[in-house]
């Protein structure tokens, strides 16, 4: 059971039972929240964050689940007051068995660094197992200057504008670890930049931990119609949000490992953001993370989550003969080389999975490979382009009237235009023509049997390929002077389609198939007399049903028109 594994990681002289914790937000503002994460196997909890004096912006947020960029964001923030903080650890504490609380805190008011003193004294006082101090909400004076471009400012800077002024934050830490015996934990922000740099003068200050909320404040998205409304619900005007959620991960392993390797692989980190699963967690390990928060994930799929992030955990460590975290722990960190320095092999782009079709082939209606042949014109292997594209029939008609569906979806036109898809099979079926090649399929063994395919229009055709690549001697029966059905008789000429189609079918009967036109077949009887072992009947559309409309058929209209 995961109760009873233990995944055991000590910081600043606090061991916690596995590296998971809660990360100070709406999930931890309440008792009864801080009893349920103990009772799903969290090891700890930041509480929501408490701030003294009572915030300038203190509002209940507006959230919404942006699935187009896979994240979660908010605009305002409804903070603790110090007394409710207190209040919160109090009575928490005594109900909680092995759940390890966090005090998440900043000081807002002009006594500077004793009012953080005070603040953190008062947390320890009232039961809290660690003192974290926030230097990284977004969502606070930083929101104001970010917003305005400089013109407002709030009268105290706190969260991510504190968390960039390493002088300042790093006297409060050196101030508070003078007053307290409880580990001081800091969480900063990576706006800036700076996050290591800060992060480096706050362990020379004495913090035993310091780590990223990966939360940056980015727009949302944008209502073309009405730019200046807010896409959150229940909101007015458009704002900047703070972003969290499985988007940041890359961004979150990116400040972990700067933390490191500026300061260190044996400096612990909170490492927070973008953690959704164990596989998250374990590349987080890897980039040098010591402890592990989650908020987001836990506002979208609940608490539950850390259960099979424990057991996941515990066996990845298991399979990989680990016994304890720290042997994994930043392994990565001196992996990672500079662009300057990575080796680059020449080549072409790897398909990494043969089984999942590019947009181009989807749309086509016969899938032809698409990105197969124009990768092997790219390489100048025009043989096996040709072979790519012969292996469907009729491909030299589709080359002229298709209406290109695949160039619709090519994700090329995204960015400028699309691929000339149709230009390019031009060209490789007139490569091949000119040079004389035989498709694969005209090459197939003969299996002594014979085949009659009723009807010379795409169906016929296309049945009578896919029947001579299975080895029978195939003959085709056509009740008109030529063969096409509604691509000869039904289209316009546009193009030089009908010479392309007598083309094909001298292709056709070189390549084995035999034609005999002017011939209208009855039944199939007639066809089994003459020693055919299998029929195949193509008719076409036929006769359309009459609806009593004058001049409803087309199809006669065009026919005559096409033979002049």
């Amino acid at each position: 059971m995961v109760e009873d594994i233990r995944i055991p990681v000590t910081v600043g002289g606090v061991t916690f039972s596995n590296p998971f914790y809660v990360a100070s937000g709406p999930t931890t503002k309440s008792v009864r929240q801080l009893l349920r994460i103990e009772e799903t196997g969290w090891a700890a909890a930041s509480i929501k964050l408490s701030i003294d004096p009572a915030p300038y912006i203190n509002r209940k947020p507006r959230y919404s689940l942006f699935k187009d960029r896979d994240a979660l964001a908010f605009t305002a923030e409804k903070r603790l007051t110090f007394q409710e903080g207190l209040r919160l650890v109090e009575q928490a504490k005594p109900k909680l068995r092995s759940l390890l609380l966090m005090a998440n805190m900043t000081y807002a008011g002009d006594a500077g660094p004793e009012g953080w003193v005070n603040m953190a004294r008062r947390f320890e006082e009232a039961g809290a197992d660690i003192i974290e101090l926030n230097m990284c909400c977004p969502n606070m004076s930083y929101n104001l200057e970010m917003t305005s471009g400089g013109s407002q400012t709030a009268s105290r800077q706190t969260g991510a504008s504190m968390g960039q002024q390493a002088d300042i934050a790093a006297e409060i830490v050196s101030a508070i670890k003078e007053e307290i015996s409880i580990p001081l934990f800091v969480k900063l922000t990576p706006e800036g930049g700076q996050i290591a740099r800060v992060a480096q003068r706050l362990y020379a200050a004495g913090a035993d931990a310091v780590g990223g909320t990966g939360n940056r404040l980015g727009m949302p998205p944008i209502d073309l119609d009405d730019p200046g409304r807010a896409f959150y619900h229940l909101q007015e005007e458009i704002s900047m949000g703070c972003y969290c959620s499985g988007w940041l991960k890359p961004l979150a392993q990116r400040d972990t490992y700067e933390i490191s390797k500026v300061c260190g692989q044996d400096a612990p980190i909170m490492a927070a953001g973008g953690i959704r699963n164990w596989r998250d967690a374990v590349e987080m390990v890897l980039c040098g993370g010591t402890l592990l928060g989650v908020c987001a994930e836990t506002l979208i799929s609940g608490y539950d989550i850390v259960r099979p992030m424990i057991a996941g955990l515990d066996q990845y460590m298991r399979d990989h003969g680990y016994t304890d975290l720290t042997q994994m722990r930043g392994l990565v960190v001196p992996q990672v080389r500079t662009a300057a320095d990575v080796t680059l092999h020449t080549g072409y782009a790897r398909i990494r999975e043969p089984n999942l079709s590019a947009p181009c082939k989807s749309a086509c209606p016969i899938h032809v490979p698409v990105q197969a042949y124009v990768r092997k014109v790219a390489e100048r292997d025009f043989r096996a382009a040709w072979d790519l594209i012969t292996a469907a029939p009729l491909q030299e008609v589709c080359a002229l009237v298709c209406s290109h569906p695949c160039e619709d979806a090519c994700i090329r036109g995204d960015y400028d235009s699309p691929v000339k898809i149709r230009e390019i099979k031009r060209f490789v079926l007139d490569y091949g023509r000119d040079r004389g090649w035989t498709p694969n399929w005209a090459a197939a063994r003969d299996n002594g049997r014979r085949a009659a395919v009723v009807g010379a229009g795409p169906r016929g055709l296309a049945c009578a390929v896919e029947l001579r690549r299975a080895g029978y001697a195939v003959t085709v029966f056509e009740a008109e002077e030529e063969a096409g059905g509604m691509l000869r008789y039904g289209l316009p000429e546009s193009g030089g389609q009908r010479q392309v189609l007598k083309d094909t079918v001298r292709q056709l009967e070189r390549w084995g198939i035999h034609f005999v036109f002017d011939r209208r077949i009855e039944n199939a009887r007639e066809l089994r007399d003459q020693g055919f072992d299998a029929v195949a009947a193509a008719l076409g559309a036929g006769p359309a049903r009459e609806g009593g409309t004058g001049g409803e058929d087309a199809l006669t209209l065009l026919s005559r028109l096409s033979r002049g």
